[in-house]
């Protein structure tokens, strides 16, 4: 096992979209040594400038490192970088430490778990809850799911990116755990278009809707921000409406291995793949209202 300096940890990152790249450059400011690898290399260039190495493959990125932490977007993305000669791997040694902050479900955290452990090596699930926004501020909240020396061994690298850390044993609870999350908001989002849709139906303003939904009982942040976005018809992706389609397969799967049913998911991530289709798939989730506002 590699000692590990509690102050400054030699870590290496792997994946730099709208997450993993203020994730990464937080670990930077906070004085650990950090190798990253993207698959664009060209999106590594911030964190080099600043003093972060670049690595040329995963092995290389997880090679030598205290911890490797893994930020993607689905588990196929996962097991492109994991497998092969030049995959994460390839570069763990016995006593490591993988940490994933991707959202790829229960059965991909498992099984990640495994391979891991089949190197000596160990696993934390850790799916991010928050917004680019808190990503960039450090306030992000963790969900860690791993074996207790493993989370001893990540927590102050993972105190230095969030505001808060929940902590199980489990990697696929942590996992599981983000999918309950997401499928809430999921349905929030869903139904509050729907409400917007239903208001300007009938003449009512957009924002005059909004407005008084956040002067109810059921005000949300979500609303806030989402309702902003609907009136600008601004959707740039803070959150793709291709990754909450995703997060729903992947509750949606998770339910029915565990015996669970969702009709609300289902009707939402129908909802969702009516605006994929519209080729809606890249710009943010409110974007369905759209769809439901017929503008």
């Amino acid at each position: 096992m590699r000692y590990v300096d509690r102050m400054r940890m030699k870590i290496g990152f792997l994946g730099l979209g709208t997450m993993g790249e203020p994730v990464a450059n937080n670990l930077r400011k906070a004085g650990h040594d950090l190798t990253v690898w993207n698959r664009t290399a060209a999106k590594a260039e911030h964190i080099v400038s600043k003093g972060g190495k670049l690595a040329k493959t995963p092995r290389e990125c997880a090679t030598g490192k205290n911890l490797v932490f893994t930020c993607l977007s689905d588990e196929k993305a996962l097991d492109a970088v994991l497998e092969g000669a030049d995959g994460i791997l390839q570069g763990l040694a016995a006593g490591d430490v993988l940490v994933d902050l991707s959202t790829a479900g229960t059965r991909a955290a498992r099984s990640m778990a495994e391979r891991v452990g089949r190197r000596g090596a160990k696993f934390i699930a850790c799916p991010v809850l928050g917004s680019k926004l808190a990503a960039q501020q450090a306030q992000i909240v963790l969900v860690v799911g791993g074996p207790a020396e493993a989370r001893e061994r990540a927590r102050p690298a993972l105190r230095a990116v969030s505001a808060r850390l929940f902590e199980m044993d489990e990697p696929g609870h942590a996992a599981l755990l983000k999918l309950c999350v997401n499928a809430l908001g999921g349905a929030m989002i869903a139904g509050f278009a729907e409400a917007l849709a239903l208001g300007a139906s009938g003449g009512l303003a957009v924002e005059n809707v909004i407005e008084v939904i956040q002067a109810s009982s059921f005000h949300s942040p979500l609303y806030l921000m989402k309702g902003e976005q609907i009136e600008k018809r601004d959707y740039a992706p803070r959150f793709a409406l291709s990754l909450a389609e995703k997060d729903e397969r992947l509750a949606q799967d998770a339910a029915t291995a565990q015996g669970a049913t969702m009709p609300v998911g289902e009707t939402v991530r129908r909802i969702f793949g009516e605006a994929i289709r519209a080729g809606k798939a890249e710009q943010d989730v409110a974007v369905i209202a759209e769809l439901l506002l017929k503008r």
